[in-house]
């Protein structure tokens, strides 16, 4: 994978997508605000069309974008599980012990002596379920990042199959992977990752800024947000498109070509 020139490539075609065109960044603007239509724009970048499409089309691109909405919850709910259910034992620790009712501020030392006295086994219940929610927040961590393996390409193939179950086949989604290659794809992963991490580091030290900055940042985030969804949205399908099988197809029984399965 030559990613200097997806990186080009990508670069161009945000560019090209919004410079000197107001009327079509400001109609993705708004579209960001009932985001399935951006969302829905989105599935068009991956479906590889080229030049940036026009954003028409709109109940096409609503439905395209409850669609994505729909798998990415899908893929995100057991993450979402289980960050919960790490939490559920220290909650009930506090909830039963009551710690949640107490007001230790106004407490003095003594007061606070005797409170913990008569809760003799709240710092150990404590100590497990800290431990219980790292262990499993840990867990979900590496889960997320299992997930995104899948996710990165299923959301692809979804909008280039149509197909929502598509988005979760799993074994097409490996065989996939492996024709990229696994080192190749998950550099891309990285190198994706890293520009969404600068690009979040530069909208947000504009909230450093005293008393107007949060303003100045959610004005920034608004104007770059759609170049950015444009240059990571067409990344995805570059690097979904390096994984694409090429070989020729052989004809079926009925001498047709036979469609070539992943």
């Amino acid at each position: 994978m030559d990613f200097g020139s997806m990186l080009d490539d990508s670069f161009a075609y945000a560019k090209e997508g919004v410079w000197k065109r107001w009327s079509r960044w400001l109609l993705l603007i708004v579209s960001m605000f009932i985001f399935p239509l951006i969302l829905g724009y989105m599935v068009r970048i991956y479906r590889g069309e080229k030049p940036a499409p026009e954003p028409e089309k709109w109940l096409e691109l609503f439905v395209d974008g409850l669609r994505l909405l729909l798998i990415q919850i899908i893929y995100l709910l057991p993450v979402i599980l289980l960050v919960i259910l790490a939490f559920v034992p220290l909650i009930s620790t506090l909830v039963t012990s009551g710690v949640v009712s107490q007001d230790f501020s106004s407490m003095s030392d003594s007061q606070l002596e005797r409170w913990l006295d008569g809760h003799p086994g709240l710092i150990t219940d404590l100590v497990v379920a800290g431990g219980f929610m790292i262990i499993i927040l840990v867990a979900a961590i590496i889960l997320a990042i299992i997930i995104t393996l899948f996710s990165f390409l299923g959301v692809v193939r979804f909008a280039r199959t149509r197909s929502i179950s598509e988005a979760f086949n799993f074994p097409a989604i490996l065989t996939h992977i492996g024709r990229i290659g696994w080192a190749n794809y998950i550099l891309a992963l990285l190198v994706i990752g890293v520009i969404g991490f600068i690009f979040s580091t530069i909208v947000n030290f504009f909230s450093l800024i005293p008393v107007i900055g949060i303003i100045i940042e959610l004005i920034v985030m608004v104007i770059l947000y759609v170049p950015f969804i444009l240059f990571s949205a067409r990344f995805s399908a570059l690097v979904y498109d390096a994984g694409e099988d090429t070989s020729p197809q052989l004809p079926d029984q009925a001498g047709e070509p036979a469609i070539n399965r992943q």
